[in-house]
């Protein structure tokens, strides 16, 4: 999915020359006050586009005047969005370009976006601005609902499947629709399953209408989080800190082993997603009876 950037299909020496001019138009434009291009190339995984929306009104309130395009994989996340003015279309020349498809592994992926972008760490958190919620994927299924993903990029942040079927039995047994989420997953098999059959759109619907997402850590935990829907997410070989701070939607359950969160330091995981001690069942730790017990009390809570 990383196709080359922007900048990549120009020659060394044409880069240079352009990164010049982009320098002298944006200098001049603000000069006279003409409103300038910027280009902001992401095209990533999903859940890294999704932590890098709160950048973009960051950006609009540093630079009002400027015309922010947006190079993305995963259109879906701007619809609605006030504060990117197109998708996927370069402009002629831009007079500025940010590239954001980078996440230092120890660095708060916000951070670390907003250094890229020269613009102060945004408070607010990633949202998605659809007018419009309704799905017709849900048609049918009565409240309340529980959405579930048991996908992940590694084998690493797998939970064992079988814990899955008994976790969404149990959950069908306290009187939840479960719902299964996810592209090119095995399928749990239990409640109504969704897998492969939803656009990222239809996927934030889904979720939005939700009471909870149960999952680990992936695209659909972030996508979640923005669509405005708690979720309970387990985490192995990532530090969820370093992805997500601050937000109360969030409830995350760690691996019990003492190495958890080792891709988070680079000296420890060398390869992404091989286990250094050969270890790859490292969520195995995280019991059902300690995911049900914190769905429930999720569900208790309310919103």
């Amino acid at each position: 999915m990383e196709c080359p950037t922007y900048e990549e299909q120009f020659s060394r020496a044409v880069r240079h020359g352009k990164r010049a001019a982009r320098w002298l138009r944006w200098h001049a434009k603000t000069f006279v006050g003409v409103r300038g291009h910027i280009l902001v190339e992401l095209r990533w995984r999903l859940g890294d586009e999704v932590m890098a929306l709160p950048i973009y009104e960051a950006l609009h309130n540093r630079y009002p005047n400027g015309h922010i395009a947006l190079l993305c994989n995963y259109p879906d996340l701007v619809e609605d969005n006030p504060f990117v003015d197109a998708v996927n279309e370069v402009p002629l020349e831009p007079d500025q370009y940010l590239l954001l498809r980078t996440g230092p592994r120890d660095i708060h992926r916000i951070e670390h976006y907003a250094r890229c972008a020269g613009v102060p760490v945004p408070a607010a958190r990633p949202r998605l601005y659809y007018r419009d919620w309704s799905t017709r994927l849900l048609a049918g299924i009565a409240p309340p609902i529980i959405a579930v993903a048991a996908g992940a990029s590694w084998p690493t942040k797998r939970w064992p499947m079988d814990r899955w079927r008994a976790l969404c039995g149990a959950l069908e047994g306290l009187g939840c629709s479960v719902v299964e989420l996810g592209q090119g997953d095995e399928r749990i098999g239990v409640g109504t399953c969704l897998l492969d059959k939803t656009t990222v759109r239809e996927a934030a619907c889904v979720l939005h209408a939700a009471k909870l997402l149960i999952c680990c850590d992936s695209g659909l935990m972030h996508l979640a989080l923005a669509a405005g829907t708690r979720a309970l997410a387990l985490f192995g070989p990532t530090e969820p800190t370093i992805l997500v701070r601050n937000e109360p939607r969030l409830t995350a359950l760690k691996s019990k082993e003492p190495c958890q969160g080792c891709w988070n330091r680079p000296q420890d995981m060398v390869d992404p997603g091989v286990c250094p001690l050969g270890r790859p069942a490292c969520l195995d730790s995280i019991t059902l009876e300690a995911v049900l017990a914190e769905a429930r009390q999720l569900l208790d809570a309310g919103e």
